[in-house]
C-alpha cells in the first residue's frame, strides 16, 4: 500500500487529475479486497457465557494480520506523509472501490449474524436486498441480550476498524475539493452506500452499546471501532452523510444506543473519546437531536454525582461530569504519555459544551444552577494547569471559548477561584504569536486573538476585580509613576481635539515587547475584527476616558476609534 498511495503523499491534492485518483482508488480497494477474509464467516457457535455478553475467542491471527497491515498503512497515509514512487496497475477497473465497499458491508454482517441470513451470504445484486439483509442483522443482533454468540472479536474489530479507514480516506481524499471526481469514469457513484444504510448506522449503534466480557487491555475494543464507523458515516455535509444522520436521528432508538454508550462506566478513555464525539457532531451538525437525546437520558435512572445520589441527569450534566473525572483521576492530568486520551477527551467535552450552548434553540439542556457553579470550578481548576504541555494549552483555548457564552455571574467565580491570571497569559502568549511570530493579518491572526480579547473585555466590563487584574498586567503599578509625569507634561503643551486633551502621536508608554505594546500594535491590525477587539479592551483598560486612551496607546493609533467613539471628528468620506 506504500507503493501504490505515494503519488497523493507526494503531490498536492490540487497537483492530481482525475485519473491519478482513480489509480490511487483502485489501489486502495484492490489491496482491501485483498486483505478482507475470502469466506467470511456467518453465525458462529453456540451462545457464550449465561449473561450473554461476548468473550473472547483466541485470536485468529492469519486472518487478520493482512486487514490490520491494510489499516496500518492508510492510516499512516492520512496522518502523514512518505512513499515510495507511485507506479500504475493497468489491471484496475473502476469498479474496484464499489466491490471493497460491498465485501466490508458484506463481512460486517456475517460476522454479526446471530442465525443464518435470508440471502446468499453477501452476494446481493442490488442495494434494495443489501438494505433487507443488514436490517435483517441488525434486528437479530443483541448488544447486551442473551442471544449473542461467541464471535470473533478480533476479526470484527478489524473489519470495522477498515470500515471507518475507509470511509474517513474516500471523504477526505476523493470528496475534497481538489479531487472533484465527476467524471461517468470513475466514482460518480458514491461507492460508500452500502456502508451508510440507515440500517448500517443503526447496526454501527448497536455494536456500539455490546457489552464486552471480560474488559481486558488485550480485548480488540469492538465498541469503539463501531463508533467511529458510526462517526463516518454520519459526517460530512454530502447528501448522503446528511442524510444517514437524519435518519439515525430521526430512528427509534439511534440516540438511546448513543446515550447508553455515554453512560456506561469503566470504559477505555478512546472508546469514550469517540461516543463523546459522536455527541458533539450531532449536536453541531443536527440541533434536531438534542432533545432526542435528553429523553433518552431521562429514561432510566442514573448516577451522576460520581455514584453518591442518583437522580435523572440532562445531556449537560452527564458531559460535566465525565469532564469532572477525566482530569481530575490518575495518573495526574494529563498524562506522560501519548496513549493518554483523557486531554483529549476533555478537549471534545468542553467543544460539546460549547456547541449545545450555540446549537440549542430551546435551551433544553442548560443546566440548573448548581451546575453552572460546578463548571465555573472546573473551568477554573483547566486553567490553572500549567501551560508547558501543548494539551492543555489547547484545553485552554477551548475554555475560553466556552467562557465566551458565559453568563456575566462567572466573572465573580473566575476572580474567587484565580481564573483571571491565567487568561491573562493566554492572552500575552495569542498576542505574541500573532505581532511577533507572524507577518501580516490572515483569518488565523482572527481566530488566534479575537476570543481572548473578547473573553477579557467581557469580564472588565463586568466586575470591578477582574478590571484591576487585567489593567495591572497590561499597564503594570511598578511603571505608573513614571506614566503619569510624561502624561501630566503632554497634557500641559495644550494640543487638544475633540474632547481628547493629549495629541501624541506614539504611546508614552509601551516598550517594544511588553504586553501593552502588542495590544497597540493590534489596534491597527489590517483585520476588522483583530482591532476592533484590542482597542475595544484598551478602551475599557482607560476607563472610557479619551484622554487615557490617546495617551496610552498614542493619537495616531487611537483616531478612527475616537472617531467611532464620537470624541473626535473624522474627515469625510472615512468609513468608520
Amino acid at each position: 500500500l506504500s507503493i501504490s498511495l505515494s503519488l497523493y503523499s507526494h503531490s498536492r491534492a490540487d497537483d492530481l487529475t482525475i485519473s491519478d485518483y482513480q489509480i490511487m482508488a483502485d489501489h486502495i480497494a484492490k489491496r482491501l479486497l485483498t486483505a478482507l477474509p475470502n469466506q467470511p464467516s456467518s453465525a458462529l457457535s453456540e451462545p457464550s457465557s449465561s449473561n450473554g455478553a461476548c468473550v473472547d475467542p483466541k485470536p485468529s491471527s492469519d486472518k487478520i494480520q493482512n486487514l490490520e497491515k491494510w489499516c496500518d498503512d492508510l492510516e499512516c497515509l492520512l496522518l502523514t506523509t512518505g512513499g515510495k514512487q507511485f507506479r500504475d496497475d493497468p489491471t484496475m477497473t473502476s469498479s474496484t472501490m464499489k466491490e471493497a465497499a460491498y465485501k466490508l458491508h458484506a463481512s460486517i454482517l456475517a460476522e454479526v449474524a446471530t442465525a443464518p441470513s435470508p440471502l446468499d451470504n453477501g452476494s446481493w445484486e442490488d442495494d434494495a436486498a443489501a438494505d433487507k439483509a443488514t436490517g435483517y442483522a441488525a434486528d437479530s443482533f443483541s448488544a447486551g441480550g442473551s442471544a449473542n454468540t461467541a464471535m470473533d472479536l478480533y476479526l470484527l474489530a478489524s473489519i470495522l476498524r477498515a470500515t471507518g479507514l475507509f470511509m474517513r480516506w474516500y471523504s477526505q481524499v476523493l470528496q475534497s475539493p481538489g479531487a472533484s471526481i465527476k467524471s461517468p469514469s470513475d466514482l460518480s457513484e458514491n461507492p460508500m452506500t452500502r456502508l451508510k444504510f440507515k440500517s448500517m448506522v443503526l447496526l454501527y449503534a448497536k455494536i456500539l452499546d455490546m457489552e464486552m466480557t471480560p474488559p481486558t487491555a488485550a480485548s480488540p475494543d469492538v465498541p469503539r471501532f463501531a463508533s467511529i464507523c458510526l462517526f463516518r458515516a454520519t459526517y460530512g455535509d454530502d447528501a448522503m452523510s446528511t442524510t444517514a444522520r437524519r435518519l439515525f436521528v430521526d430512528s427509534l432508538d439511534g440516540c438511546s444506543y448513543l446515550m447508553r454508550a455515554l453512560l456506561k462506566g469503566g470504559q477505555p478513555v478512546p472508546r469514550l473519546f469517540s461516543v463523546v464525539r459522536n455527541v458533539h457532531h450531532l449536536v453541531s451538525a443536527c440541533p434536531e437531536s438534542i432533545p432526542r437525546m435528553e429523553r433518552a437520558l431521562k429514561a432510566p435512572t442514573i448516577e451522576c454525582n460520581d455514584g453518591e445520589n442518583t437522580q435523572q441527569c440532562g445531556l449537560s450534566e452527564v458531559l460535566i461530569t465525565t469532564l469532572a473525572w477525566a482530569f481530575r483521576s490518575e495518573p495526574p492530568f494529563p498524562g506522560v504519555t501519548s496513549a493518554d486520551r483523557r486531554s483529549d477527551l476533555v478537549l471534545e467535552i468542553l467543544r460539546a459544551l460549547y456547541a449545545l450552548d450555540t446549537n440549542d434553540p430551546s435551551k433544553s439542556s442548560r443546566p440548573s444552577n448548581d451546575t453552572m457553579a460546578q463548571i465555573a470550578i472546573i473551568l477554573c481548576e483547566l486553567l490553572r494547569f500549567p501551560n508547558a504541555d501543548e494539551r492543555v494549552y489547547q484545553i485552554k483555548l477551548a475554555v475560553v471559548a466556552l467562557l465566551l457564552n458565559a453568563p456575566k455571574e462567572y466573572s465573580e467565580y473566575l476572580v474567587t477561584n484565580g481564573g483571571i491570571q491565567p487568561l491573562v497569559d493566554i492572552m500575552a502568549y495569542q498576542t505574541s504569536l500573532v505581532v511577533v511570530e507572524r507577518t501580516g493579518s490572515s483569518a488565523d491572526d482572527a481566530a488566534a486573538v479575537v476570543p481572548i480579547l473578547l473573553l477579557l473585555l467581557k469580564l472588565a466590563q463586568s466586575n470591578q476585580a477582574a478590571l484591576k487584574i487585567v489593567k495591572d498586567e497590561v499597564f503594570p503599578p511598578n511603571v505608573q509613576e513614571a506614566f503619569e509625569q510624561r502624561a501630566t507634561d503632554e497634557i500641559a503643551k495644550g494640543k487638544t481635539e475633540g474632547n481628547v486633551q493629549a495629541k501624541n502621536m506614539a504611546p508614552l508608554d509601551a516598550p517594544k515587547g511588553t504586553l501593552r505594546w502588542k495590544l497597540v500594535r493590534l489596534m491597527t491590525w489590517l483585520d476588522s475584527n483583530v482591532k476592533r477587539s484590542a482597542c475595544e479592551l484598551l478602551w475599557t483598560l482607560c476607563d472610557g476616558d479619551s484622554t487615557q486612551f490617546v495617551l496610552r496607546t498614542g493619537f495616531g493609533n487611537a483616531i478612527h476609534f475616537l472617531g467611532i467613539r464620537g470624541c473626535v471628528n473624522l474627515p469625510a468620506g472615512v468609513d468608520i
